[in-house]
């Protein structure tokens, strides 16, 4: 029977808890049916035995992080759900805080866990634990810039909704604690138990979290790449080159390319492809009109060539979007 171990800090999301204890009674109790032996055994472990939770709640945890640390349960996954956590001061403080600090200690004690996954805000706190450093991550992508600024060693895509690098595991915003959960399932109960939980729980596998950005939520600091991406979104349907961008925003190539690189962790060209893309399923999601004329709308020479990329940015496809 394999041993999870879920960290519950003081004001975590209600929701990401929720998801994750009811996503492994689920699959406990689809295992009959799937006539598989593989068990998983999860424990909530709190700074205190009793947490309160963003909501208010009380909860009564399983195990301390001190007796954790001091051997009472040795698990193969540690979990760490969402912390709501909207904006930079916000985790800035919460990371100072004794329990956040308490939690950092054992995700750093190796002999504690193989595995260790995170959701939302709460990669933050496997960032600043040092657990993450030199591997791929995502988290929220309305954080992302955030993120990019206090820990440049990790290598950040903010449009995955999940994203695995040895023995870490990352997910998107909050709901994406779903995706986690049963990427956990599967590694631990097989992807048998896995696909029956998604199709009882109605749970959408979701490859990205691009499609439900907002294109209009600029959060980078830097002036240069704000200007940069209204240009594009003003001249979408026209043939843009990296050159005439640069002319546009008044800098050199060279220099655009250091600051859409440091501001979104992307090329210019791929930087410029995000734009098209998150413009063309706006309108895919929206409107009525064809994936021919999108393609047009947003500067495809053909609803061929859209299609693909929407393939390669989303995993999904342009009638899968339209019926979503």
């Amino acid at each position: 029977m394999e041993q999870v171990l879920i960290l519950a800090l003081d004001g975590v999301m209600d929701s990401s808890l929720a998801i994750t204890l009811d996503t492994f009674r689920a699959a406990r109790a689809f295992r009959e049916r799937a006539r598989t032996r593989r068990d998983v055994q999860w424990h909530v472990a709190g700074h205190r035995k009793t947490v309160r939770t963003g909501g208010g709640l009380r909860l009564e945890a399983g195990f301390t992080f001190r007796e954790v640390l001091d051997g009472a349960v040795r698990a193969e996954w540690v979990i760490v759900p969402g912390l709501g956590l909207t904006n930079e001061a916000a985790i800035a403080t919460r990371l100072r805080q004794k329990d956040a600090l308490a939690a950092m200690e054992l995700l750093r004690e190796r002999r504690m866990t193989k595995r260790i996954a995170a959701s939302c805000s709460a990669v933050f706190l496997l960032a600043e634990a040092g657990v993450l450093a030199g591997r791929a991550a995502t988290t929220t992508w309305w954080l992302a810039q955030t993120f990019r600024e206090r820990y440049s060693d990790v290598r950040l895509d903010e449009s995955r909704m999940l994203v695995r690098d040895g023995a870490c595991l990352t997910a998107g915003s909050a709901f994406a604690q779903l995706d986690l959960a049963l990427a956990v399932v599967t590694a631990t109960m097989g992807p048998e138990i896995a696909h029956l939980c998604s199709r009882y729980m109605l749970i959408d596998r979701r490859a990205s979290q691009a499609r439900y950005m907002i294109p209009s939520h600029v959060r980078h600091v830097d002036e240069t790449v704000i200007a940069a991406e209204r240009w594009i979104d003003a001249n979408l349907s026209d043939p843009i080159t990296i050159t005439g961008l640069a002319s546009a925003v008044a800098v050199s190539p060279k220099t655009l390319s250091r600051r859409i690189v440091a501001a979104t962790g992307l090329s210019p060209v791929r930087f410029l492809q995000r734009r098209r893309v998150m413009e063309a399923v706006h309108l895919i999601e929206t409107t009525t009109m064809t994936v021919e004329a999108v393609a047009e709308k947003v500067g495809y020479q053909d609803a061929t060539a859209l299609r693909k990329i929407i393939k390669r940015e989303l995993g999904t496809t342009p009638s899968t979007l339209r019926a979503s």
